[in-house]
């Protein structure tokens, strides 16, 4: 199993976050924040009923560049929560990331005569020259 970094880790979350539309997302996030709340709870134990929330800073990419330091560092330390996590990346962080991806090509025999736009979203008017 590749190591989980800090850098993959919040590129995860971000593309967990910017697919956070749907159930899908929602589910990626709730998730995500059981695994948060194993390391900031660790020894403290769950109180009975529902667990409280745990703030995850999705919108202070400093904040969330140390959170993901300090969960990569506890998956070193901690091989069953570090599969847990790359378990987690993988089902949620890449998946989310590709809904939203955009693979522009031009390929094979294509022959190009003319201007080209690739892209996404596009927002106003495109023209040439």
């Amino acid at each position: 199993m590749d190591p989980v970094t800090a850098g993959a880790l919040v590129t995860a979350v971000n593309a967990a976050v910017s697919g956070a539309g749907g159930e899908a997302g929602r589910r990626a996030l709730e998730s995500f924040g059981t695994l948060v709340r194993r390391v900031l709870r660790r020894g403290e134990g769950e109180p009975a009923g529902e667990p409280e929330p745990v703030a995850i800073p999705y919108d202070d990419g400093e904040r969330l560049r140390q959170l993901a330091e300090l969960l990569a560092e506890r998956a070193r330390q901690d091989p069953e929560f570090g599969r847990d996590l790359a378990s987690w990346m993988r089902e949620h962080g890449e998946a989310a990331g590709e809904a939203g991806a955009v693979h522009n090509s031009i390929a094979g025999d294509a022959r190009i005569t003319g201007p080209v736009v690739q892209g996404r979203d596009f927002n106003g008017p495109v023209s040439f020259g």
